[in-house]
């Protein structure tokens, strides 16, 4: 993602932001210490995002093994970056779901997997630093997804320098984060 205007309204200007207690906004992430807007996701990306929510969350109603979070669940849970907070668009949490508490702010355990989908206002390096992030902080799996070229992107933190190709014709898998799960690429993309 892009980073927008820095919003100096909801902190005081010298105040330095303390994660481990900042509620971040909506549409907000922390860089550096520093509250960033982030840019809206396209119609076409908030779709595709809210299709792979949707499949996760029935995934997960029959198995029950985590929970599925949308792009406002934040998360610090970078060891050598504590001044940062991001939000994927989607990500998965494994735990119980019938005794998981959600934090009161910001998780600082790193999601099991993650999806980040590309809008026309992303540029790749941001995305593949976001994932890197990530996977430096021991998410096990993540998906980035390319609504306009209809294709997907997988990156395991067993194997993180390899990018793999998922074609629209192909489907992504759970692998061993969500044992069962597969879901066809092509049944979440807009119809052209």
């Amino acid at each position: 993602m892009a980073v927008g205007t820095i919003d100096k309204s909801f902190v005081d200007e010298e105040q330095e932001i303390d994660v481990a207690t900042f509620d971040v906004p909506k549409g907000y992430e922390v860089i550096d210490g520093e509250l960033r807007e982030m840019p809206a996701m396209g119609a076409e990306a908030s779709w595709v995002a809210s299709e792979v929510h949707y499949r996760f969350r029935s995934h997960l109603e029959q198995h029950p093994i985590g929970v599925a979070v949308t792009a406002e669940f934040s998360y610090a849970c970078f060891p050598d970056a504590p001044k940062l907070v991001r939000k994927p668009d989607v990500s998965v949490i494994l735990c119980d779901p019938n005794t998981y508490v959600p934090p009161v702010v910001n998780s600082e355990i790193p999601p099991a997997l993650l999806v980040e989908v590309i809008s026309p206002s992303n540029e790749w390096s941001e995305t593949t630093g976001r994932v890197d992030r990530f996977l430096d902080a021991g998410t096990r799996l993540a998906w980035i997804i390319d609504p306009e070229r209809r294709v997907a992107y997988i990156q395991r933190l067993s194997d993180r320098n390899t990018l793999h190709k998922v074609l629209e014709s192909a489907s992504l898998s759970g692998e061993d984060v969500l044992p069962d799960f597969t879901m066809a690429l092509a049944s979440i993309l807009p119809r052209k």
